[in-house]
């Protein structure tokens, strides 16, 4: 049987938020692949890392006490790789809701290293109808240009990571970025809008495609 999350780091389930962070770093300058130790090493610090940017999540955390391992992927979803594709805006992006994180190698970095490392997390709000029929993608985030094709029949929560897209570290090097897609609703319509909505919504009822 795997060994929790908790074991990993060597605390208990009661334990802070400032309990797990300290494990976190203790036992990640102890395993980083820097220090030497081989393929062990290696392995452990990536179970360290795993344990952390779970348990450091209050969400994911919730999950894991109540189901257990499940796929935490980031931002929730199914993590896939960003692929080409090239072509302008669909319309309707809003990039004043990008989160960008630190925190896990970031914070080691940062604290005893004097460098930063960062699997920039960031998120991009879609409209329902991009989410539906996709869309190419041309967008800056973090001052890297990003571009590839969103698939049709995305769903809300699915991440896509681009390597060394991240931000910079020691000197021109960059970590990856994982951008996670949000469907955003309108909260208000026009009355075009609303008879629009109204039809699909009669689609749906017709074709039960839930189901």
């Amino acid at each position: 049987m795997a060994q929790s999350y908790y074991d990993t780091l060597g605390i208990s389930k009661t334990a802070s938020a400032d309990e797990i962070k300290k494990a976190y770093r203790k036992l990640a300058l102890k395993y980083h692949p820097d220090k030497g130790g081989g393929k062990e090493s290696e392995a452990k610090f990536k179970e360290i890392n795993e344990a952390y940017q779970v348990l450091s999540n209050p969400q994911k955390k919730a999950q894991y006490d109540q189901f257990g391992r499940t796929d935490f992927g980031a931002g929730g979803g199914n993590t896939r790789q960003g692929d080409g594709g090239f072509g302008g805006f669909g319309g309707g992006f809003d990039f004043s809701g990008f989160g960008f994180g630190g925190g896990g190698l970031g914070d080691i970095f940062e604290e005893f290293f004097g460098a930063s490392i960062s699997q920039v997390q960031a998120e991009m709000r879609i409209t329902p109808a991009q989410a539906v029929l996709g869309d190419k993608i041309n967008a800056v985030i973090d001052g890297q240009k990003i571009e590839f094709d969103l698939p049709a029949g995305t769903q809300s929560g699915t991440s896509y990571r681009f390597p060394g897209k991240g931000r910079a570290y020691r000197g021109n090097k960059r970590g990856d970025l994982i951008l996670t897609i949000t469907i955003d609703f309108p909260k208000k319509l026009s009355k075009e809008q609303e008879e629009l909505w109204k039809k699909l919504k009669e689609l749906d009822n017709q074709k039960k495609w839930w189901k």
